[in-house]
């Protein structure tokens, strides 16, 4: 009897090779125990420079595509050099005569240059500079997972620094760089929401009545239908119906009665506020119960709104101003004497707002105590922090092309950016 022949396995494609394998970032990865040799072995090598230890990371680790671009900027970012080694290569004979050790260097595409060494060394700043104000603008993540990808990533790594004990010295600073993660992966994407969702039904309201982007624009009677549409547009008579309905619903007794005395005079105007970029969040405070049960009996077709207190906030990112030692003196007692601002927004827009998240966008007053905003530029998370780092990605050391004091220019530092409030840290 003939035994049935066995069906041949089709190989597997070249694409499909590691899919689905773990890729050392999961949500309850560890590294496995290491053994004391094995640890003496990473003490010696980790004693000398970071570089190792990202060599060693990166190959312990399936690093796909996306994620691999999020770490080699970060890594740039904080002062390594990512860019591919020129003149440095090996042919394969070469590296079956090195040990695994040197093979790796070998291989690698990270190092550290030693002008570098004269750097401050930050992992929290780097991470909070990275995350906050590069990371968004540079990759613009569209969904929660993209931004999860860069924060996961650059915790695990520095979660790695620590098991391995790289760098000892800096365990305070690498746990608080990995709390700075966990931050940012909340509030970066609800930072996303905001930006995208905002200004909402009363600010909109406010700029068709009182001035701004809406005021004296012509909306069709049934636009109100399609507020679904980011883009609709307030008639008139909606707007005031929305102002009324919030001042009566979630203001002070003070500010209705304010408000109800200049309309009865035509009184009521609003002014930009001069000097600042935009507002700095304080306190929420949620839509009460008797606001929900007041909406809900004579306005259902409007959202009920709650209050939001923000103060005046300037963006050390951006150039500071051209003032005379004693005109600055002026301007920052100004602004840092400004009243507090006092914000109506709808209760989807409240649930994404947190102290100290700060927001890039044109502020209005009005004189009867309250405040809108328009169109959002760009939302800042509550450790948003600035460094020069960025501007020094891709910079390249000037040379003497004639070969004249070719030691002399090999001996200039490295410039740092100026920059209001900013310094240049390595990882």
């Amino acid at each position: 009897m003939e035994k049935p022949l066995k069906k041949r396995r089709k190989p597997k494609s070249k694409a499909k090779h590691g899919k689905g394998k773990p890729t050392g970032f999961e949500e309850y990865y560890v590294d496995t125990p290491m053994t004391p040799k094995e640890h003496e072995e990473e003490k010696a090598l980790y004693d000398i420079r970071i570089e190792a230890a990202i060599l060693r990371y990166q190959k312990r680790r399936r690093i796909e595509p996306d994620r691999r671009e999020v770490f080699l900027k970060y890594l740039a970012y904080g002062g390594v050099d990512v860019s591919p080694k020129m003149f440095t290569g090996v042919d394969e004979q070469e590296l079956q005569q090195l040990d695994s050790e040197q093979t790796l260097i070998a291989k690698g595409q990270t190092n550290i240059r030693q002008e570098c060494s004269k750097l401050t060394v930050d992992f929290d700043a780097v991470v909070k500079g990275y995350l906050t104000s590069y990371f968004p603008y540079f990759f613009n993540p569209e969904t929660e997972d993209m931004v999860k990808l860069a924060t996961v990533t650059i915790r695990n790594f520095l979660s790695y620094l620590l098991y391995h004990e790289v760098c000892p010295e800096h365990r305070e600073n690498i746990d608080e760089a990995r709390r700075s993660c966990d931050i940012a992966t909340k509030e970066l994407w609800q930072n996303q929401e905001f930006a995208a969702s905002s200004p909402g039904d009363f600010n909109k309201a406010c700029s068709t009545l009182f001035g701004g982007f809406f005021y004296d624009v012509n909306a069709e009677e049934n636009n109100w239908n399609k507020r679904q549409d980011r883009n609709f547009l307030m008639t008139k008579d909606v707007a005031r119906k929305v102002v009324k309905f919030a001042i009566a619903g979630s203001g002070t007794d003070a500010m209705t009665l304010r408000f109800q005395e200049l309309v009865n005079q035509n009184a009521l105007h609003s002014i930009l506020v001069p000097d600042i970029h935009g507002f700095e969040v304080v306190a929420v405070f949620p839509p009460t119960l008797e606001a929900r049960e007041f909406y809900r009996c004579h306005a259902p077709d409007l959202n009920p709104v709650g209050r939001m207190i923000g103060k005046a906030y300037c963006d050390p990112g951006k150039p500071s101003y051209d003032l005379n030692a004693e005109e600055r003196s002026i301007w920052e007692t100004r602004t840092a004497s400004m009243p507090e601002f006092q914000f109506f927004l709808e209760e989807s827009l409240l649930k994404l707002c947190y102290p100290k998240m700060k927001v890039i966008t044109p502020v209005w007053a009005l004189n009867c105590g309250f405040n809108f905003f328009e169109d959002v530029h760009t939302v800042y998370s509550s450790i948003y922090t600035v460094l020069c780092n960025d501007l020094m990605l891709g910079y390249q050391q000037s040379v003497d092309l004639t070969g004249k004091d070719q030691d002399y220019v090999e001996g200039i530092e490295e410039p740092i950016s100026e920059g209001t409030g900013k310094k240049e840290n390595i990882l």
